[in-house]
């Protein structure tokens, strides 16, 4: 009968998981983690795995694997760890014996090398057992937006339970890792569906469980379908309106999810209006992932006697955006106010824990008065934090002052203001300083501007794409901040570099990733960031296939 041995090199650099500090062979020193001593055994047909802690770290490429003194043609750098040396620094490996003997598996780095000797007995401990589960399952649909969880269950007869490394099943790339010990452990890995890329690809996700002793096996198992959120927004009405006139809804729509495997989406938008919610129009457009669409939904008022505000909604089945509209009665005289807001200051920059000021000018272009609560909205997730009743006569303008004390935030925060009166809402950005001070020089703040200055897109997927940028100081301070590359529909951090720079100092930085090796074109954005602003690129990245 033929013997057939083989062992698998771990570990390769793999797109934008690659870290620094991982280099070629200049190891000082190997160490065995698995298995822990020089001796082990294992039983004919079970995989085994092997890994030595190297420092420094290195890649792949750097670790020639041996079994008996010769590579035998089938060590080399492929999955299921591809990834796993270049991100841990770690030389790893696996195989299998499919006949009883003895062998010896040895590592050389550098002019290092760690062996240890295998014998292959049916005599030896059992593999261990791996069962892995997903929460939502897959038979269930979510969105990028929620989240997943994906438990891993281990045992092993014998007691010697050591780690648990996460795989997903797109790339064959190493996600994470679990230390275990003892016979048996339970550990969850949580992302959302928009991370999960694999799971939107249809690709399970894969649990492979070592022992001290370097007894190896893996678990998978599918994820839930993972569908583009639907976001809707109103951008505007024709309100106020008369009694027994159309009113129309103006509302934009832009799915988020994955251009690759999302593409195009059917966006279904539903027009509720009333204090008892009515449904009185709908709208399906198909919007490609990353772009925003246009829709109009209308309905006829009633012919009601009295002037009437209530609420009106767009509604997709993931997102709803409210705004409130006035029907002018039949019995009242046509006089009604609209209070727009034509100007928008503030205070900002503050430092968090200070208050902020926000000064509106507000214009009645209607033909009343109009009488009218106007509100001060902050933040992301917008909260009311200042109200101010007014009356405001026809052709007339006034101007109001809103404003709060702003969280005591450790670092920089930028957010969204909005002052709305009901019949307008306008918008500013503003800027509340951290309190720890982000290493700033002097009395001053540093507020740094980003500007893309070019890529090297177009490129071909697997390749490196790089992205230049200036960043200027421009604001009264010394500072030191981080500077991020952030990419794709379901932003992503890949890149970042420290800028320490003087007031009206500007330095030019190149940031970088290598790009997924996609079988389609794909389409994307990149955003080059500081703690203060960003800049925006659409970048291609052609496909392999």
């Amino acid at each position: 009968m033929r013997r057939r041995e083989y062992v698998t090199a771990v570990g390769s650099s793999v797109g934008v998981l690659a870290t620094t500090g991982v280099g070629t062979a200049q190891t000082a020193s190997l160490e065995r983690v698995y298995p822990a001593d020089s001796e082990t055994a294992v039983r004919p047909g079970d995989r085994i795995g092997f890994e030595v802690v190297a420092t420094p770290g290195v890649d792949s490429p750097a670790a020639d694997w041996r079994v008996d003194g010769s590579d035998r043609g089938a060590i080399a750098p492929n999955a299921p760890f591809w990834s796993y040396t270049s991100i841990t620094g770690n030389p790893a490996a696996y195989g299998r014996f499919d006949e009883s003997g003895t062998h010896d598996v040895s590592v050389t780095v550098g002019g290092t090398t760690v062996s240890w000797t295998v014998e292959v007995t049916p005599h030896a401990p059992a593999a261990p057992n791996a069962d892995v589960t997903c929460d939502p399952g897959p038979d269930a649909t979510i969105t990028v937006r929620d989240e997943v969880d994906v438990t891993a269950s281990a045992a092993d007869g014998s007691g010697r339970l050591n780690r648990l490394f996460w795989q997903e099943g797109r790339n064959a790339t190493y996600v994470d890792r679990t230390d275990l010990s003892g016979s048996t452990a339970t550990t969850t890995y949580t992302t959302t569906g928009g991370n999960a890329i694999w799971f939107i690809g249809g690709y399970p996700m894969i649990a492979w469980v070592a022992c001290r002793d370097g007894r190896l096996t893996a678990a998978r198992t599918d994820g839930p379908a993972v569908d583009a959120f639907r976001n809707v927004a109103i951008t505007g009405t024709n309100a106020p309106v008369r009694a027994g006139e159309d009113l129309l809804v103006e509302a934009e729509v832009d799915p988020e999810g994955s251009s690759t495997y999302h593409g195009f989406v059917n966006v279904e938008t539903d027009l509720i209006v009333g204090h008892n919610p009515t449904h009185v129009d709908s709208k399906t457009v198909e919007v490609f992932t990353g772009d925003t669409e246009t829709v109009q939904l209308e309905f006829t008022t009633a012919t009601v006697r009295n002037t009437q505000t209530f609420p009106v909604r767009a509604e997709t089945r993931d997102d709803v955006s409210e705004t409130d509209v006035t029907v002018i009665g039949t019995e009242d005289d046509g006089s009604q106010g609209h209070l727009e807001v034509t100007g928008l200051e503030t205070d900002a920059p503050v430092t968090g824990g200070e208050r902020l000021e926000v000064t509106a000018t507000l214009s009645n272009t209607g033909d009343g008065p109009a009488d009218r609560e106007v509100e001060l909205v902050v933040g992301h997730d917008p909260t009311t934090v200042d109200t101010q009743a007014v009356i405001v006569d026809a052709g007339e303008t006034t101007t109001v002052s809103l404003g709060y004390e702003t969280y005591p935030v450790e670092n920089d925060d930028e957010f969204p203001v909005y002052v709305q009166t009901g019949d307008d809402t306008a918008s500013q950005t503003v800027l509340v300083h951290g309190r720890s001070g982000d290493g700033n020089g002097g009395s001053g703040q540093a507020t740094f501007a980003v500007s893309i200055t070019g890529t090297t897109a177009p490129v071909n997927g697997g390749q490196w794409l790089s992205v230049s940028a200036a960043v200027e100081n421009v604001g009264d301070g010394d500072g030191t901040h981080d500077i991020e590359l952030v990419v794709g529909r379901t932003p992503e951090v890949v890149d970042g570099t420290s800028v320490s720079l003087s007031p009206g100092e500007t330095q030019t930085v190149s940031l970088g990733y290598e790009t997924y090796p996609v079988n389609n074109d794909d389409v994307f954005p990149v955003v080059v960031r500081s703690p203060h602003a960003s800049d925006t690129r659409t970048v291609t990245v052609y496909g392999t296939g």
